[in-house]
């Protein structure tokens, strides 16, 4: 949402932009037809639209929650307001001392924070918000925002007695900074719950409350200039996001259009208040992030508020069809928007924390515009499908990816209503999908139509469409380009599916963290992202979240950086980007197992110029148990560290026979020259286990509430290894309770290079104390030069699964009685019977009796066992082999259909060869 990047004090021509058309508008009103919309209100309803809102009121039982609660939130307020109208007027943030009635605002060369002040109104004009940043204690805790009974009646200080959120934290004198606006905002939203109260019911002691507080405001914004500074500054906020605050004031003023009027309230105010904020919004702003998109509804609802048609077709056009780019400021039209900013499944090019917010913003807007004739949806059908790709990319909980600088998310309920809304109205096709996701948000997710607020009263649907026809589907696999993050899913029951993503690029909001990992087990995202600090600029976020200790990845040498070292900001930190190698199913394609899938990807670290390549896979061993495997190979020639961390209580290390390995307090080598880039000095209570050749396991465990849930990780041997425990701050993308805990972390460290002994692990997450699946891992092969691994896992039940993994696909491993080609590939066995065969992406994968060759060098194909019936699925060509058979026939059978298939007698036995099929039964007789 916010960019690092510095302005050129030339910034300030975008206030000169502003005051230009702002001159021209005075010059021509008078010249200029003045055209008043036909009726009131306009923007987000009709006059017309009023007696269908009562209707849901009356019949719909959330709809009448909405409104009830709209009016229990208001109505001690507006009582209150009929014999002392001073009390909620007086607490409204405003430059009050005569003299100070300030009407000019200077901002800092970086649009941070005012420095200067000049200008005095004959009326008290709108405080503005100081810094762009909320206030932070000196020992790095946030403040409570002060309640409106807490104000201090026409308050003129600079400073606010806030209460501290530390622990056993006290009030003390601070800086509100941005709580300025925030104060206001929450006064706004009562003005405009009010003035909707009254639109409905027609109870003028509504109006009365909205209406004051409105002309307050509009009187003293009037004689204000937005702020000079760089284009990220504002009108009445220090930056042109704070402006949001102040959206609900076109929306006051028309619905008490009419009452105003009869009231003899002063209107001449309105117009260039209200062609301020257009202007702010159109000229001011970034384009090179989501800023210009958030904006959109405080530029299109004071547009439509404007009565003159031609300035109001002016600043229109600017949302429908003009980009207002001047260097990196200003704003893009919609056809920019769906070029530049979203993927083709509707996915905002930014961290899914930051997904919701320019798109809502863009929905709101554009409902807002189609309520008053313009066709924006049927023009820009991509906005119906950002309405709920949030959905597609979610773990089994709901909660999306936490890549960047991002807080906890998911998709958004408000973006999904408005979604089916505009699909309703265009009968679009996509209206069956959108009804779908919204039964899965309800049935599933608990959503409740009443957690809406007066968006939802106002314009959402009065019912869900029923839909028997469709259903809801996650697929196996996913991919987001810009942040070159590859998912890949095995089930989506909430307690037993699996889910684990990889991601790393540079791009807006991203993080410092190579090839960083995310996993999903036992009904929550275990193996977390840990999202952003307090702030940008907060030292545990520079020094921490956003830099490569947070994440789970590997460090080359102890000193993996973004380039140039980040110092702070929203913006980008520049770490090159993963590449894609292999991947089976590829994104939204169909996966050949229901047991495993694969990614392989590559990367490069550039701040240490070391090469680097991560294997991750799930295999499922049942419906309701599985694990992940992964594989870091890390080439740096000093050291490398793999870093893990999961939420939970604890962390205890097991030896090979699981007996808790008696760990020893240490200091953590630390880089000293360059200090610590990745920010391991912030991980505390570092314990060791000293170096050791053998095999770790790790157990974390999450008991809070009554939980009884565990990742267990086994690792690999290997000389000169050695691992780390430690408590990492507190991941905020976590669930409630741990969300607020230290976060587990193991770190395995590498003395000299990885590559050769690459780090090898396997993570199981398992409900109930005992209730583990796998009781170890072996080494079976690593070649010399680093190439090739194979692994084999040992589960309770007596299954067993060779797991090969090679960087040279098209070279041959053999050992016992197997033999590969490939990337990837898994051999499953039970008490010693070959149940099944996948090759991810490869060209043969070989035990025993049975061989599966792919025609093409990159096949994928998965054979499962069952006596003389094998179960197919092969995306190409793909020869079967069987030794010592001697069988006449082989049958195919696919959806209902036989076929026989034409068998090669070999040396050995027999061969055949099926064609691409899904599921296709092989008989041999």
């Amino acid at each position: 949402m916010y960019s690092s990047m510095k302005m050129k004090p030339a910034g300030v021509i975008g206030y000169k932009v502003v005051a230009r058309f702002l001159l021209l508008f005075i010059m021509v009103v008078n010249a200029a037809t003045i055209n008043a919309q036909d009726s009131h209100p306009h923007i987000l309803v009709k006059s017309q639209d009023k007696q269908a809102i009562l209707e849901k009121i009356n019949k719909q039982v959330w709809a009448k929650k909405v409104f009830d609660r709209m009016k229990s939130s208001v109505d001690p307020y507006v009582e209150r307001h009929k014999t002392d109208p001073e009390w909620i007027l007086s607490r409204y943030l405003m430059n009050r001392v005569p003299g100070k009635r300030y009407t000019q605002f200077f901002s800092d060369e970086d649009g941070t924070a005012l420095v200067r002040y000049a200008g005095d109104a004959p009326f008290p004009t709108i405080r503005v918000s100081p810094h762009k940043r909320p206030p932070i204690t000196k020992d790095g805790y946030s403040y409570k925002a002060p309640s409106i009974e807490e104000l201090t009646p026409y308050d003129t200080s600079k400073t606010m007695l806030l209460q501290s959120n530390a622990p056993g934290g006290k009030k003390e004198w601070a800086n509100p900074q941005t709580f300025v606006e925030n104060i206001n905002g929450r006064i706004n939203n009562l003005a405009l719950d009010a003035a909707i109260i009254y639109w409905l019911t027609g109870k003028e002691e509504y109006a009365k409350f909205a209406a004051d507080i409105l002309t307050q405001w509009a009187h003293g914004a009037s004689y204000q200039n937005p702020i000079e500074g760089p284009c990220r500054t504002g009108f009445l906020s220090i930056q042109t996001l704070g402006d949001g605050h102040y959206e609900p004031m076109p929306l006051i003023y028309d619905f008490l259009y009419d009452f105003i009027r009869a009231k003899k309230y002063e209107t001449t105010w309105f117009e260039p208040v209200f062609e301020k904020i257009a202007a702010t919004m159109t000229f001011r702003g970034y384009v090179n992030n989501n800023w210009f998109a958030a904006q959109a509804p405080a530029m299109v609802f004071a547009a439509l508020s404007l009565e003159n048609k031609q300035r109001r077709d002016y600043y229109l056009d600017f949302y429908l069809n003009k980009d207002t780019v001047n260097d990196q400021c200003g704003h893009l039209a919609m056809p920019s928007v769906v070029t530049k900013w979203l993927t083709p499944d509707g996915h905002w090019k930014e961290p899914g924390g930051y997904h919701n917010f320019p798109v809502s913003s863009l929905l709101i807007s554009a409902v807002a515009m189609e309520n008053n004739g313009y066709n924006v949806f049927g023009k820009h059908p991509a906005l119906l499908q950002s309405s709920y790709v949030l959905l597609k990319y979610s773990f089994p909980n709901f909660s999306a990816p936490s890549i960047g600088d991002t807080g906890p998310v998911s998709q958004s309920p408000e973006c999904l209503e408005l979604g089916m809304l505009m699909a309703k109205k265009y009968s679009n096709p996509i209206a069956a999908q959108l009804t779908a996701a919204m039964a899965v948000m309800i049935q599933k997710k608990g959503y409740r139509r009443d957690a809406s607020d007066y968006l939802g009263l106002l314009t959402y649907l009065a019912e869900v469409p029923t839909n028997s026809t469709t259903t809801y589907t996650w697929p196996r696999s996913g991919e987001l380009d810009f942040a070159k993050c590859y998912l890949q899913r095995n089930g989506t029951d909430r307690e037993t599916g699996l889910m684990y993503l990889v991601q790393g690029a540079t791009y807006n909001h991203n993080h410092a963290n190579g090839m960083s990992l995310e996993l999903y087990g036992a009904g929550g995202v275990m193996g977390i992202d840990p999202g952003k600090g307090i702030t940008y600029e907060a030292p545990m976020h520079v020094n921490y979240y956003a830099q490569w200790a947070a994440h789970n990845t590997v460090t080359a040498g102890g000193i993996s950086s973004s380039v140039p070292f980040f110092k702070g900001g929203g913006g980008t930190k520049r770490m090159g980007e993963i590449k894609l190698a292999a991947m089976e199913p590829r994104a939204e394609k169909e996966a050949v197992s229901p047991y495993c899938s694969f990614t392989d990807t590559r990367y490069t670290d550039i701040s240490t110029k070391t090469a680097q390549q991560r294997t991750l896979a799930i295999i499922r061993t049942s419906p309701t148990s599985g694990y992940y495997v992964d594989i870091y190979r890390s080439a740096h020639p000093k050291s490398n560290e793999y870093i893990y961390h999961n939420i939970g209580n604890s962390l205890h290390l097991l030896d090979e026979n699981r007996k808790p390995i008696q760990l020893t307090p240490a200091n953590f080598p630390i880089s000293k020259e360059p200090l610590d880039p990745p920010g391991f000095r912030l991980i505390q209570d570092y314990k060791t286990t000293g170096k050791t050749p053998n095999g770790v396991t790790a157990l974390f465990s999450l008991n809070e509430r009554g939980d009884n849930k565990y990742m267990q990780v086994l690792f690999g041997g290997e000389h000169n290894r050695e691992f780390f425990s430690g408590s990492a701050p507190q991941s905020g993308t976590a669930d409630l309770p741990y969300r607020t805990m230290p976060t587990p972390t193991i770190i395995a460290r590498q003395e000299g290079e990885a590559w050769k002994r690459p780090f090898i692990a396997v993570f199981e997450p398992f409900n109930g104390a005992n209730n583990y699946t796998v009781e170890k891992i072996e080494n079976l092969d690593l070649s010399p030069k680093g190439d090739f691994s194979a692994i084999k896992v040992y589960s309770k039940n007596g299954s067993q699964q060779i797991i090969l993994q090679s960087l040279k696909a098209d070279q041959l491993q053999v050992k016992d009685n197997w033999k590969f080609v490939g990337s990837f590939g898994v051999i499953n066995t039970e008490k010693g019977d070959l149940k099944y065969l996948y090759l991810g992406e490869g060209k043969e994968i070989s035990h025993g009796r049975y061989s599966v060759i792919s025609n093409q060098p990159a096949g994928s194909a998965n054979v499962t066992i069952n006596g003389n019936k094998l179960t197919v699925t092969c995306n190409q060509p793909t020869t079967i082999t069987v030794k010592a058979s001697s069988a006449k026939t082989v049958t195919l059978t696919e959806k209902g259909r036989k076929k026989g298939l034409p068998v090669t007698s070999t040396k050995d036995g027999i061969s055949f060869t099926l064609p691409a099929v899904a599921n296709g039964v092989v008989t041999i007789l």
